[in-house]
């Protein structure tokens, strides 16, 4: 069982969201808890400009739920 901080069924609206390459500006699809995307049009890899953990960033079980956070 997830832990609903993490779990995507409990995931407010903009969980989910778009972001800009800085490098060639194409659309990339981000969610909440991604730590880097990699484009898929130049390749370029960056990290979320929205990172969010949650409760993750906080809970003395987020290492067993979600591993080491960045």
């Amino acid at each position: 069982m997830k832990c609903p901080g993490q779990d995507s069924r409990y995931w407010k609206p903009g969980a989910i969201f778009d972001a800009k390459c800085p490098k060639c500006d194409h659309t990339i699809e981000f969610f909440k808890d991604d730590t880097a995307r990699k484009c898929d049009k130049c390749g370029h890899r960056f990290t979320n400009p929205d990172m969010d953990f949650g409760c993750a960033s906080y809970c003395q079980y987020a290492e067993q739920c979600i591993g080491d956070l960045p």
